[in-house]
């Protein structure tokens, strides 16, 4: 598993398994026992946007 929290309140560039690339600001982390999804979460700013991103979802993260 990805440790999805140390990249909470981070700048990332985050590469989903669909081969979108997105770029923004980690705002918050949400762990897979806060989610409906019971999966791990991470809520990211993309261009002003906030969208949330699960872990199945991500291919690989790095701090930029």
């Amino acid at each position: 598993a990805m440790k999805l929290w140390d990249f909470n309140r981070t700048d990332v560039v985050i590469t989903l398994k669909n081969g979108v690339i997105v770029r923004g600001f980690v705002e918050d982390y949400c762990d897979a026992f806060d989610n409906a999804e019971e999966m791990d979460s991470l809520l990211v700013d993309v261009d002003g946007t906030p969208r949330e991103y699960f872990e199945d979802e991500i291919l690989s993260i790095t701090e930029v």
